[in-house]
């Protein structure tokens, strides 16, 4: 009980149960119609079923590989977009959902499938760029037992077309020649077009996944909330970029 009351008392589902109760005492009309398809629209977006439909269209071409399976490289390139550039304190690594980027890499490093981890990523803030991934990611790469003589970054490139751009220039300096690709499986077909794009040969190895088992029939998968409202909101920026990407070339 205490836990579907909880649920119900979340800002989300208590604004669309009140805003519900108040539509009906709108007058019929324009203003009640607009009324009830901006609340179909806030419903629908905060529901599992919208999240995991665009999460799904992401992922499923790119389902989980073991890390028993995965071919040795020279290097595993690491994108960025797991570490809060922007968190209060100052000079601390904080992770974000996306931290499985991180943690795989230093798996397969330990897994002996790369000799070297490449991180990229700086900053992805459109108005400073203070603080980079890169820089951050050092320090929490060396304390998980990777080596610093293993450990390449880049700290220049500010979106994914960026990583791909920077990563290549780095990998034609090191003489890298075989690559594994790290990053969360609803970014990696985007990320995949624009490394090929940069004739980059690139094993893809998927992560962070964030699509939902509906089938298992829980009853949290019935209520809108927050969090799905998060997840359609990671999907719909990540289908815009896709295509953006491809109406500029990048892919």
């Amino acid at each position: 009980m205490s836990k579907v009351l909880t649920i119900f008392l979340f800002p989300l589902p208590v604004f669309l149960l009140f805003s519900l109760i108040l539509f009906f005492g709108i007058k019929p009309g324009k203003s009640k119609f607009s009324f009830f398809l901006l609340w179909l629209f806030l419903y629908l977006a905060s529901s599992s079923f919208i999240a995991n439909s665009l999460l799904d269209g992401l992922e499923k071409e790119y389902p989980p590989v073991t890390i028993a399976t995965i071919p040795k490289a020279d290097v595993a390139i690491v994108l960025g977009g797991m570490i809060q550039t922007i968190s209060s304190p100052i000079g601390r690594t904080e992770l974000t959902d996306s931290a499985d980027r991180l943690t795989d890499a230093v798996r397969l490093y330990k897994a002996g499938k790369v000799k070297k981890i490449l991180f990229t990523g700086g900053s992805g803030l459109l108005l400073t760029d203070e603080f980079r991934e890169a820089n951050l990611a050092k320090q929490l790469f060396i304390d998980l037992g990777v080596r610093e003589d293993d450990l390449i970054l880049e700290n220049n490139s500010r979106n994914t077309y960026e990583n791909a751009v920077e990563t290549k220039k780095i990998l034609e300096k090191q003489n890298f020649k075989s690559t594994i690709l790290i990053t969360s499986a609803f970014h990696m077909k985007r990320s995949l077009g624009c490394f090929q794009k940069q004739n980059i040969n690139v094993f893809p190895f998927p992560t962070d996944y964030r699509s939902i088992q509906m089938e298992s029939g829980a009853f949290e998968l019935y209520v809108p909330s927050a969090s799905y409202l998060e997840l359609t909101t990671v999907a719909i920026k990540e289908w815009i970029g896709y295509f953006v990407y491809g109406a500029k070339s990048y892919l």
